[in-house]
C-alpha cells in the first residue's frame, strides 16, 4: 500500500540528516588547511558552519534530486525492493560522490585558494595525465580516502535511521491529505533550494556577506560551487563607463613608442609553483633554496613586487606568453573565448621573421597545451613525443635537469632571431626528484616536500645556463624567468589574499642594463608588452598588461576567485565581491590583512575601484565582442565601441 504521507516525511528526515555528514565535511576542510585558515578561532568556526547550513540545504536538494523525485513517485509499498534497496542505492552514490568532492577540495585548497567550480570537467578532460597522477594521489593522501570511507559509513547509518523497524499499519489516506503533504515538502525545498525569501536564489557571491574572500571556502561546499557554475556565463558584460570615459581610465591598444627595432633572441622560461617565498633573495633568508636563482637576481632586473594573474598552470602560460589572463571562473583557454582573435608574442614576433617555439616536457596534449600554442602563434611545439625518451619521465613530465638541456640544444636549431618558452614540470607533486640526489636536496626535519624539487630545479636551470652561456646565440638573448602561479604554503602570509599570488618576475640579458632591483607592482600580463617596449615593436597590439619599464604607466595586479576581484596597487589592495568594494588593505605594514581601510580612505578605495571596474569592463567586453587584436599595419586601434 502506498502511503505518501509517510514518504513525504521519510525524504525530509533523510535529506535533514545529510546537514550532519555535510557540516563535518566543513570541519575537516578546516582542519586539514589549519594553516590557511590560521586567523579562524572556535568562535568564528563555529559561526561559519551556522552561516554554511544555508549553502549546504540548497546543495543537498541540486545534488539529490533524482533521488526525491523516485522518493516521490506514488508507487511501491514500503516492504517494496524499490523502497527497500533501489532508493537507498540511489541515494548512497549520490551522496558519496558529493562528499567525495568535499573531501577531494580539502586537499586542493593549498594549490587553487579556493571550493571547485564546474570549468574543473573540462579540465579533467583535457590532456592524459590523469592516469599516470592518480596513483601518486592515491598513495600521498590516503587518509583521506579513510575519512571519506568513514563518512560514507556515517551517512548510510544516518539512512538507517529513518528506516522502520516494523511496516506501517494499514491506514487509510485520502487523496486530499497526501496533496496536502506534496504541497508543504515541496514549498519546503522550493524554500531550501533558493537558500531563502530573497528576490534571487543564493549564489556564490552571497558568501561575502557572511565572510571576508580569505574565508569563504569555508562558508561554502564544493557540491554547491560546482553546481552554480554550472551553465552561468563565463563573462558578464559591465557598463560602468561610456566609451569616452573608460579610454582615459584604461586602455589595452598599445602605440609604438619609438625606437629601432632591435630583434633580440626572446626566451622565457616559466617555472613551475616557484613562489616568491622559496627564494632566498627575494625573502632575505640565509637558508635559501635557490642558490643559482639569487646569483642570477643580483645580476638581473627583478621585481620584487610582482603578481601571479592565476593559481593554475592553465592560466599563467597563457598570461605569460600571450597577455591573456583568466579574470573568470574557466581558464582562457578552455572557455568560450579560446578561439578569439588575440596579440600574443608569439604571433608578433612571427610577423617579424621570428621563429617560435614552445618547449614543455609533459605528455602532448596536457591540459590542453598543444592546441593553444598552435592558436597562439607558436610554428613549433616540444614535448614529450618529441623528447623521444621516456627513461626521463615521471608523472608529469621529463625531468627538469635532462629537459633544460635538451631546451638548449634544440635553441641552436632555431632559426635567428628566435622566441622560445619553457614550462618546466619537476617542481610538481607528487613532488618527485630523482633517486640521485635524494640526499642531495632533501633535508632532516619537517618542510614541504616541494623545497627539494625546487632544489633541484634551481640546480637543473644553473647548467642550463652554463650551457647556454657558451652558445653564439647568448650574449644577444632577453631571458624573463617567471613562475607559473605561486606554490603551496604553510606561511600565513603566502597563504593569504595577497600573498599567495606573489612570484618573481625576472629579466636577464648579459652585458646589459638590465640590473637591479624594482619594487613597482607587476603581473605576469606585463610580460608581453614590457619585452615588445625593451625591444622598440613598431606596430600597435592589443594587451592587457602594462610596460612595466614606462613609468608613465599606471602599475597594478589584478587577480580573481569566485566573482571576487583583488587590485593590487603598492601599497594597498582592494577587493571587490561582484561589484561591491568590500576591503581595502595596506598589505605592506598589515602583511596579515586584518585591518580593513574601506571607510577610512576613501580617495584611495574610489581611485582604485574606478581602475578596476575600468579593466572589469574593458576585459569582459573585449572578450565577449573578439576585439582583443589590431592587425600589422594598422596606424591607430580600431574603433571598437566597449561598452
Amino acid at each position: 500500500m502506498v502511503n505518501i504521507p509517510l514518504y513525504c516525511k521519510l525524504l525530509f528526515k533523510r535529506l535533514l540528516l545529510l546537514l550532519i555528514p555535510y557540516e563535518l565535511c566543513r570541519v575537516f576542510y578546516f582542519a586539514y588547511n589549519h594553516h590557511y585558515f590560521a586567523s579562524v578561532d572556535s568562535g568564528k568556526l563555529f559561526y561559519y558552519m551556522f552561516i554554511g547550513l544555508r549553502f549546504d540545504v540548497p546543495a543537498i536538494i541540486m545534488t539529490n534530486l533524482p533521488f526525491i523525485l523516485l522518493s516521490l513517485l506514488p508507487f511501491g509499498g514500503e516492504e517494496s525492493i524499490y523502497r527497500k534497496s533501489v532508493l537507498k542505492t540511489v541515494f548512497m552514490v549520490i551522496n558519496s560522490i558529493a562528499i567525495f568532492m568535499q573531501f577531494g577540495d580539502s586537499v586542493f585548497l593549498p594549490f587553487v585558494y579556493k571550493r571547485s567550480t564546474a570549468d574543473i570537467f573540462k579540465f579533467l578532460s583535457l590532456g592524459s595525465d590523469s592516469t599516470d597522477v592518480m596513483p601518486s594521489v592515491v598513495k600521498d593522501y590516503w587518509y583521506v580516502l579513510i575519512f571519506w570511507g568513514l563518512m560514507v559509513l556515517l551517512t548510510y547509518l544516518l539512512y538507517r535511521l529513518t528506516e522502520r523497524k516494523r511496516p506501517f499499519e494499514n491506514t487509510k489516506h485520502y487523496v486530499a491529505t497526501s496533496i496536502s503533504y506534496y504541497i508543504v515538502l515541496l514549498s519546503i525545498m522550493f524554500l531550501g533550494f533558493r537558500g531563502g525569501w530573497q528576490e534571487k536564489p543564493i549564489t556564490l557571491l552571497d558568501a561575502s556577506y557572511y565572510a571576508p574572500v580569505h574565508d569563504i571556502p569555508l562558508v561554502i561546499n564544493t557540491p554547491f560551487s560546482i553546481l552554480k557554475t554550472f551553465g552561468e556565463p563565463q563573462l558578464k558584460e559591465h557598463n560602468f563607463f561610456n566609451p569616452e570615459v573608460l579610454q582615459k581610465i584604461y586602455t589595452p591598444y598599445k602605440m609604438p613608442e619609438g625606437g629601432t627595432f632591435k630583434k633580440y633572441n626572446v626566451v622565457t622560461i616559466i617555472l613551475e609553483s616557484f613562489s616568491k617565498e622559496y627564494i632566498g633573495a627575494l625573502n632575505n633568508r640565509h637558508k635559501t633554496n635557490t642558490p643559482f636563482l639569487d646569483s642570477l637576481i643580483s645580476q638581473s632586473l627583478t621585481f620584487d613586487n610582482a603578481f601571479s594573474d592565476g593559481k593554475k598552470s592553465i592560466e599563467g602560460i597563457p598570461s605569460v606568453t600571450a597577455g591573456l589572463p583568466t579574470w573568470m571562473d574557466e581558464p582562457f583557454i578552455i572557455s568560450n573565448y579560446s578561439k578569439d582573435s588575440t596579440n600574443t608574442l608569439a604571433s608578433l614576433l612571427d610577423r617579424e621573421g621570428y621563429t617560435t617555439a614552445f618547449f614543455h616536457g609533459g605528455a602532448n596534449g596536457t591540459m590542453g597545451f598543444t592546441d593553444y600554442c598552435k592558436k597562439a602563434g607558436f610554428k613549433y611545439y616540444f614535448g614529450k613525443t618529441e623528447y623521444n625518451n621516456d627513461k626521463d619521465f615521471d608523472v608529469w613530465g621529463i625531468w627538469d635537469e635532462p629537459y633544460f638541456q635538451y631546451f638548449a640544444k634544440n635553441l641552436d636549431t632555431l632559426h635567428k632571431p628566435f622566441y622560445a618558452a619553457l614550462f618546466t614540470v619537476s617542481s610538481h607533486h607528487p613532488f618527485n626528484i630523482p633517486v640521485k640526489y635524494k640526499n642531495k636536496f632533501t633535508r632532516k626535519g619537517q618542510e614541504m616536500e616541494i623545497l627539494k624539487c625546487v632544489r633541484y630545479s634551481d640546480m637543473a636551470l644553473k647548467e642550463f645556463f652554463e650551457t647556454a652561456s657558451q652558445k653564439p646565440w647568448f650574449d644577444s638573448t632577453l631571458f624573463v624567468l617567471v613562475a607559473d602561479h605561486a606554490g603551496p604554503s604553510e606561511d600565513p602570509y603566502y597563504s593569504n589574499r595577497v600573498g599567495m599570488y606573489e612570484l618573481p618576475i625576472i629579466f636577464y640579458m648579459p652585458h646589459s642594463n638590465l640590473k637591479g632591483r624594482s619594487h613597482t607592482t607587476v603581473q605576469q600580463i606585463d610580460i608581453m608588452p614590457t619585452i615588445l617596449g625593451y625591444m622598440h615593436y613598431p606596430y600597435p597590439y592589443f594587451a592587457f598588461g602594462n610596460n612595466a619599464f614606462d613609468s608613465t604607466s599606471d602599475h597594478f595586479a589584478i587577480s580573481y576567485i569566485n566573482d571576487v576581484y583583488q587590485l593590487c596597487r603598492n601599497p594597498y589592495c582592494l577587493q571587490m565581491e561582484g561589484t561591491r568594494v568590500t576591503a581595502l588593505y595596506n598589505y605592506q605594514k598589515d602583511s596579515m590583512l586584518m585591518h580593513n581601510l574601506v571607510k577610512e580612505k576613501p580617495m584611495v578605495r574610489d581611485s582604485m575601484s574606478t581602475i578596476l571596474k575600468a579593466v572589469m569592463q574593458t576585459y569582459s567586453s573585449s572578450a565577449i565582442h573578439n576585439a582583443m587584436y589590431i592587425r600589422k599595419g594598422a596606424i591607430q586601434p580600431p574603433s571598437v565601441s566597449i561598452k
